[in-house]
Parts: structure tokens; sequence; C-alpha cells
């Protein structure tokens, strides 16, 4: 009676233990086993179907894991286990591969297409190396094969300079293969640089850097914190599941050296017969009195910022490609007088930043007052020169001008955003080859609508909007797989491939959203 009362007192809805998450059931139908067919998903009591439409291995992976019948091996054409009944639950799935099942990834919402049946997706795992469904991201572990003195994990850097710097390459039952850049950043590097004894990573390189590897692609969305002893101990979807090609295989540029000290030095580096740079940096040196390797490449990379768009840039204009014209010169920056300033002076400055035709050449000023010297009057050029500095002018530093006379240009400008409600927001478009293009929305992330926002003149980045959100575009698709880093002052400075090479169409057009300034 006693334990009957305490019973009845104990209160309601508390657990010593946490309620496990339940998500909804999945299943494959029509296959030969329960590992294989096409995937049905339960909602509401009822069972449907899943749409082809971006539809992947890492979304087949993801369904593998749930079902506890190890990873996928390959995508089944479509209606090999025939056409489901009922709903089609889900459409355009995007699963990132660490999802714990196929209703945590994104998709349009429940119920949500335009599809038919004989669009149902099938997928065949490998039943035979189960798994247990993932709660979350997993650590891959270093296997003791060992076969010509290399073990499964081993990496090699190819096709660099040195045997610190390239193609990052890692060695599985028997084969070398190559790694793809999907989510490779710093920390990554920094595992790979560590592991061969190579000192800090420097930086970390995307899109086929250091060219084409062959052979299989074996580690994908590789996501290491940088405390791995070796590149495999880091999350990735795992050995072989991947949704790339080798025009995305991973590098990385490290400092070279098993031990390293800090220290500051400073190089000049002679840019041309009249001008030398002197750059002062932070570098990895080996403890000799002069720099090591990795001196040359902190102070190129450090040239490369300083003199982005070759010694000209654009001040004080709403957009990238219009305002001041200020030159560099013996690393200083000044203006340029606008004594015989004229449009052809303009269309070198234009071309000089990639930045299209020129519009206008402005006088007097009109984009506000520069300061420090004024390095250029009397520029005369033809047209064609390929930089500023090729053109006629009466010296550097020869002048009678006075501020109020700095020169200016207004381009065309290489980007623009079209189809939005503001003019910084809409659909990517960039102008190249004489036309206007779109960009395609592979890889695209807020790092990259960070450049563009920069590019066009606006605030910072809101939203990277895929999937022609503000419609779809005409013309080439110049550029696919955008990795940014977001620094950079204009998208051709991104990593990308080739503008001729790419997989897209224009549903697929990237879009941006910038707060306007």
């Amino acid at each position: 009676m006693l334990l009957l009362l305490l019973l009845l007192h104990t209160p309601t809805g508390t657990t010593s233990e946490p309620e496990l998450l339940q998500f909804p059931e999945i299943r494959l139908s029509n296959g030969p086993s329960r590992c294989q067919g096409r995937v049905e998903i339960l909602y509401n009591g009822s069972w449907g179907t899943v749409c082809d439409d971006d539809w992947d291995i890492v979304d087949a992976n993801v369904v593998c894991r749930q079902l506890g019948c190890g990873h996928a091996i390959t995508l089944p054409a479509a209606m090999t286990f025939g056409q489901g009944r009922g709903p089609i639950f889900l459409d355009n799935v995007d699963c990132k591969g660490w999802e714990a099942a196929l209703s945590e990834c994104w998709s349009h919402g429940w119920g949500i297409h335009n599809c038919y049946h004989y669009e149902d997706v099938a997928v065949v795992c490998n039943e035979f190396s189960p798994t247990q469904a993932s709660e979350g991201p997993t650590t891959r572990t270093l296997t003791a094969s060992v076969q010509d003195g290399e073990s499964d994990g081993s990496i090699r850097l190819v096709s660099g300079p040195d045997t610190c710097q390239g193609r990052v390459e890692i060695f599985y039952r028997g084969n070398w293969g190559t790694v793809c850049d999907d989510d490779w950043g710093l920390s990554d590097a920094s595992v790979v640089c560590k592991q061969l004894g190579c000192g800090q990573a420097l930086d970390y390189k995307s899109n086929a850097y250091f060219g084409y590897g062959t052979g299989r692609i074996l580690l994908d969305n590789v996501n290491c914190d940088g405390s791995e002893p070796f590149l495999s101990a880091c999350y990735s979807l795992g050995w072989g599941i991947h949704n790339c090609g080798h025009h995305e295989d991973a590098g990385v540029i490290c400092a070279g050296l098993d031990t390293s000290t800090i220290t500051s030095f400073t190089t000049s580096v002679a840019l041309d017969s009249e001008e030398t740079v002197t750059a002062t940096a932070t570098a990895v040196t080996d403890g000799r009195d002069q720099p090591s390797q990795a001196t040359d490449v902190v102070t190129t990379m450090l040239l490369t910022v300083e003199q982005e768009s070759g010694g000209v840039r654009l001040a004080n204009g709403n957009g990238s490609c219009r305002g001041r014209v200020e030159v560099r010169h013996r690393g200083t920056w000044g203006t340029v007088c606008d004594d015989d300033w004229d449009f052809p002076d303009a269309q070198v400055v234009c071309r000089q930043l990639g930045c299209g035709a020129a519009l206008a050449a402005t006088v007097l000023g009109s984009f506000g007052y520069g300061s420090g010297p004024v390095l250029l009057d009397n520029v005369g050029c033809g047209g064609g020169e390929a930089r500023l500095a090729d053109c006629f002018h009466l010296g550097w530093g020869q002048h009678n001008c006075g501020h109020h006379e700095d020169a200016g240009v207004i381009c065309r400008g290489s980007l623009r955003l079209v189809n939005g409600s503001h003019r910084c927001e809409g659909r990517v478009e960039m102008f190249y080859l004489s036309q206007w293009g779109t960009v395609c929305d592979d890889a695209w992330d807020l790092r990259d609508a960070k450049v563009v926002c920069r590019q066009v003149g606006c605030g910072h980045a809101v939203a990277a909007w895929g999937e022609a959100r503000y419609g779809q575009g005409t013309g080439y698709i110049f550029l696919d797989n955008l990795k940014c880093k977001g620094h950079e002052p204009s998208l051709l400075r991104c990593s990308h491939i080739r503008w001729d090479v790419h997989n897209c169409d224009h549903s697929e057009d990237a879009g941006a959203v910038c707060d306007i300034l």
C-alpha cells in the first residue's frame, strides 16, 4: 500500500534518462533486400517517395546509414525498382553528409515538389558492411593495412615545387587517390603539413590548383579541427564516398620545415626597372641567417595583396569599378592629375582592373580629393596599353597640380545584381568576353557573396542564394565551383574552375543579398 502511494505521488513527465529523438521512418522498397530499392519515407501516417532533383551520392549515403546498411554503392537509374505510389514527400534534397536521418537534410519541405513518380529515387547500399545509425559526425580511424611500405592513411604532396607543396594524395587499400576540396580549409591543411613533418600550413588550395589527379577520389567533406595526428583521423564521408570530380582536387602549401621558429624579416622585390617594393612579414625560418622557402611564399602572398590590381586602384566610388584613380609607386599610393585626362586613359584603367569597358573619364576631383603625392600628370594613353604606367606621362611625381584636379573613371563594371528588390540584391551576373553571363551555385556560399557585395559597392553579405532564386539568366555560365575565402577583391580572384568548364544550367544561377550602404 505504501509503495502504491509513493508511485501515485511520483511526478509525471520526468525521467532519469533523456528521451530518444525520433526521426521519420524510411525504407527501401521493391528491391532484392532491405538495403536496395526505391526510397520511401513515412510522414503523417502515409508512405511516400523522394524526387530525384539534386539527388546525389551524399544524400544516398545518409539513407544507407540511417537504415544500418553501410554506405551507398551506387545510384540506380530511374525506375530501376519501379514507380512508387501515393505522395511525393521530398524534393531537391541536399544533405551535407553528417545528418543522422534523411529528414534532417535540407529540402523544399514536406509535400512541396514539381515531380512525377518516374523521378522516384532509389539507392543500393553496401549491406555487407552494416554500420549503426549515426547521431552526428563520426571519427575515421587509421587502419593497419600496409603494402610496399605504405599504410592506409599515408599521404603525399605531388605536382608542387617541392615535397611540402602540392596536390594532396592519400593511400588506401593499395592505391593512391585524391581528396575533394568540399569544406577544405586551413585546419585540414595544418593536419596534412603536420603529418608530413612540413611545419605550419601557409595556405590551402582548391579546384585542382596543382593539377588534376587520377584514380579514385578517396575523401570528401574532410573536417579537421587541427588537433588530429593524421588526415584520416578527421571526419569525412568515408573512404571513396564523394560527389566530386578531379577538378576539385585539394592541395596545400606548407612551410617546409620539421622544426621552426617565428621571426620577422624584411625583403625587397623589384617589380620593374624603376620600382622596388619592400614588405615586412612574419614568417617561418629555420634558424639560419637567410629566410627559408617559406619566406618567398609569404612575401609573394603579401605582394599579391598589396599589388592587387598591378599598382592601380579606384577609391571613394560606389563600387569597385568607379572612383578616383590611384597608382602605387615605391610603396606609396598617390593620385593622377586630370591634365590631358580623357577616354583612352580611362579605357586602360578599366581594362587593367578587369572592370569592362570605360563609360567616362572624370576630372576635378569628382570622387573626392585624394591625399598623399600626385604621382602622374599629363597622362596620354593610346587606349591599347596593358597598364596605366605604360602610357606617356611626365614622370613619377612630376606635376603642377593639386588634389582638386584628381582624375577618376567610371567603368561598366564586371559584376552586377539583377532582378532583386534593390540594387544590392539579385542574380549575380558578370561581364566577360564582351557579354553578360551568370555564376553557377555549385559550392556557392556566404564567403562568395561577401566578395560580390564588396565588388558592387554594397554592405555586408546577408544571404547567398542558389537555384535561380531571382530567375534564370541567359548566355554563358562563366564561373562554377567558386570557393572564395572572403577577402578577394573580385570573384575572378577566387578559386574556380575554367569559365568554359561546368556542369550547370541556368536553373542553378547564383544570387546574393547585401546590406544597402
